[in-house]
């Protein structure tokens, strides 16, 4: 019999089917759709590999400020949403059931490493401090701009998690609305609070921190587990310990960098290289009552299967490993290493 967990942020049913792993098929194999990690840490037609910057708009930030640089950080050149000061604004007619408005916001590119063939899986803690103190700074100088409601920071890897790109590089866009999914979860947590009085996600910890059962890795500020009802095989969120509902109030940033650094450090160990998406989640500042219920963090959505008619008619997720078996064995992974 299979088993339904709900979501208690979001109300979303997840189905537990171990055995759809077992299934015959000759359509999706997943070594053969990933490309191999590339053995060179620099290629000629690569963009955002070092020689080649003058084939990006010239750089907002570049850590450090040399010829020698670790990361950098520039408009991107095929934007999602037009910049700030276009001036050909689009908005619905009066009475129209058809609403639309202009999509104006900011959007970044931060080039990750000079090389090539670097990868989350393959950074180490110190390439992991130096991008995140990068990220911090372009995150509080987008989210400052008083015309900007909310910054989307996310990461692709591999195509089948949508990189157009193999060189290691994540995203940041500034909106000038508030997206579905975060409202969702900002209301969803209201309605958990008003039931409970506690912020789930503080909730969560609190469980999660005392139990251990789905739990990968913690250090004295952030906490790196697997959730109750994960959409995705091996989902984890890395979550700070303090109740912060703002991620630009995050100082913090050396033990973030651990927390991802230990995470996909275990996730190499027990899966290898595999298609990702990661994203960071925080509550929109336009948002304010949201403060004492809504909690930052960052999910990675490990994209080891594909989505299909089920999953995308009903908005119901199908799950072939529980979070609690994926904590465990990402767990062991860890503590293999340190032998």
């Amino acid at each position: 019999m299979s088993e339904i967990r709900i979501d208690p942020i979001t109300g979303r049913h997840v189905i537990f089917a171990v055995e759809r792993d077992l299934r015959p098929t000759d359509l999706w194999n997943l070594a053969k759709e990933v490309n191999p990690m590339s053995e060179l840490d620099y290629v000629q037609k690569c963009p955002f590999c070092k020689g080649n910057e003058s084939a990006t708009p010239e750089e907002i930030l570049k850590v450090p400020d040399s010829e020698d640089w670790k990361i950098r950080v520039f408009p991107n050149k095929f934007p999602a949403i037009k910049s700030m000061d276009d001036e050909n604004m689009q908005s619905s007619k009066p009475h129209s059931i058809y609403e639309k408005y202009s999509g104006i916001g900011t959007h970044e590119v931060i080039v990750e490493s000079p090389f090539h063939n670097t990868n989350y899986f393959t950074m180490n803690l110190e390439d992991f401090t130096i991008f995140i103190e990068a990220m911090v700074l372009r995150y509080k100088a987008i989210i400052s701009n008083k015309d900007i409601e909310y910054v989307s920071f996310f990461k692709n890897h591999q195509k089948l998690a949508g990189a157009s790109l193999f060189h290691p590089h994540s995203q940041l866009i500034g909106l000038n609305s508030v997206p579905d999914f975060v409202k969702y979860e900002v209301e969803g947590s209201k309605t958990f609070f008003d039931k409970t009085h506690s912020c789930p996600y503080c909730h969560i910890l609190e469980l999660e921190l005392s139990k251990k059962e789905r739990l990968v890795y913690e250090n004295e500020h952030f906490a790196v587990i697997c959730p109750f009802a994960p959409k995705y095989k091996y989902e984890t969120w890395i979550l700070p310990k303090k109740h912060l509902p703002y991620f630009e109030t995050e100082d913090n940033i050396d033990e973030l960098a651990k927390a991802l650094y230990f995470c996909f450090k275990a996730m190499y160990i027990e899966l290898g290289d595999f298609p990702f998406n990661m994203f960071l989640h925080a509550l929109p500042k336009t948002m304010k009552s949201g403060e004492i219920y809504y909690h930052y963090h960052f999910e990675i959505n490990p994209r080891l299967s594909g989505n299909a008619g089920f999953e995308l008619g009903t908005g119901i997720y199908i799950n072939s490993i529980y979070p609690e078996e994926a904590a465990k064995k990402l767990k062991e992974a860890l503590e293999k290493e340190e032998k």
